[in-house]
């Protein structure tokens, strides 16, 4: 009974639970790069021996039993990530690389915890997951054998009340607790100082014709001892002005990287996340005049500010627009439907881009809000002349019915990890010898001369 259980679960969940096929995907993911490899920007091992502090994701809709657990796991020695549900773990997952997820299940809806296990198998999870609910252990034990066919580490069920006294033996018995690195004691200012602030590119895709047409720059500390870390750390605390020297960096990377890309013939618009108080003191003239490719062709830079900083300062922008437009700077309005939304900002500017949040994206072929949610801001986005794009893909069904709204580009995991510049340039060039299609030339092919 729990088997037809589960299957039926699964078969009403997006997707086909098998690994992905074909061209966008094999390449995306994959190319160039060996699983451990694609799993090298989210898990990081100190090189000197010292432990980092150990991080946990919990996943729990039960808001109290959430903040008291975590709170224990914190009194261990143990980094808590709160989540009340699993739509955004794969995102979660990028920015905090935890070693165990803890994942509620609740069998009177067990949607969530069966839609976590699909996402961390979609991502290659290499940590442990444990389970734990308020239900019977057989019911536990399904799942955990269903986590074990996705080639998932599955700890022991826990039954709720949780005893944390168990939680505690879990962390010595994984050797969880630990002293942070001196990576976690970086700050921006030292990092940009050093020289250790690189760029990746997280691929976007024309949903419509499975095509490559930009790509999302995201900063990385490529630290001597710890390897490649996550920005997160060094971000927090950090000032204005570190802030506006990691915007220029990361413009004049994205700008070299296009001409790289343009002299080698391939069109491709990347992205910038930038708040409005540091785009308006960038030098836009003199780096893009000094950096851009000469193609008259060229896609541009699109600069990518939230939905509150938009609707906040409108003023702003629309002062600094003229400029950026001359200079082929777009602009995209990020986590569209997070905040409170007011239509008014798209009387007082043209975007070119509206990037639905993930919270919408994630689960829209199952959850009919959330679909409906989807299709309006793609509505929304054609009515100004905009395109609507749609962040955290993680399932490929998901994928299909944002085809099916409209919706015009697509960037997740389903399609690719961030990667470094030269990863980018392999997965384009190989993806570009099995088709044609694979992404748009940066030139026009010349009209044949009447004879």
């Amino acid at each position: 009974m729990l088997r037809v259980l589960i299957d039926a679960i699964a078969a009403a969940l997006p997707g086909d639970t098998r690994a992905p096929s074909g061209l966008i995907r094999k390449s995306l993911v994959t190319m160039g790069a060996t699983p451990a490899e694609t799993l090298a920007d989210r898990q990081f091992a100190s090189a000197d021996g010292r432990l980092r502090t150990s991080a946990c994701l919990v996943i729990d809709p039960d808001f109290g039993f959430l903040q008291s657990f975590s709170k224990s796991l914190r009194g261990a020695g143990v980094e808590a990530v709160e989540l009340l549900n699993s739509a955004r773990i794969a995102e979660n997952i990028d920015s905090h690389a935890p070693d165990v997820i803890f994942v509620d299940l609740n069998a009177a809806n067990p949607h969530d915890c069966m839609r976590a296990l699909l996402s961390l198998k979609e991502c290659a999870f290499s940590g442990r997951v444990q389970l734990l609910g308020r239900c019977e252990i057989p019911f536990l034990e399904s799942f955990r054998k269903l986590g074990n066919e996705f080639s998932l580490t599955m700890l022991p069920v826990m039954q709720k009340p949780v005893d944390f006294a168990a939680v505690r033996k879990i962390i010595l018995a994984q050797k969880l607790a630990g002293q942070p690195t001196s990576g976690s004691e970086l700050s921006l200012k030292s990092a940009l100082a050093r020289n250790l602030i690189t760029f990746w590119y997280q691929p976007k895709i024309d949903l419509r014709k499975r095509q490559v047409v930009g790509a999302e720059v995201v900063a990385r500390v490529a630290h001597p001892q710890h390897g490649i870390m996550s920005p997160v750390d060094v971000l927090a605390g950090a000032g204005e002005e570190e802030l506006f020297e990691l915007a220029s960096h990361a413009l004049v990377s994205a700008l070299k990287m296009s001409a790289t890309l343009d002299q080698m013939g391939i069109w491709l618009k990347l992205a910038i996340n930038v708040s409005v108080e540091t785009l308006v003191k960038l030098p836009i003239a003199e780096l893009v005049s000094k950096h851009r490719p000469q193609n008259d062709e060229w896609p541009g830079i699109l600069f990518e500010v939230s939905e509150a900083q938009v609707i906040n300062k409108i003023v702003v922008l629309r002062e600094r627009f003229h400029e950026l437009e001359k200079y082929k700077i777009s602009l995209s309005i990020d986590n569209f439907g997070r905040g409170n939304s007011s239509f008014s900002v798209f009387r007082y500017l043209p975007f070119s881009e509206i990037k639905i949040d993930p919270s919408f994206v994630q689960g829209c072929a199952n959850n009919k809000g959330n679909a409906s949610v989807c299709k309006t801001m793609i509505q929304l986005a054609h009515n100004f002349s905009s395109e609507a794009a749609a962040v955290g893909i993680e399932l490929s069904e998901d994928a299909h019915e944002l085809t099916l709204m409209g919706c015009d580009i697509g960037q997740g995991y389903r399609f690719g990890r961030p990667m470094p510049d030269q990863r980018l340039i392999t997965m384009l060039t190989t993806g570009r010898s099995e088709s044609e299609n694979f992404y748009r030339p940066a030139r026009p092919l010349a009209e044949p001369q009447p004879a």
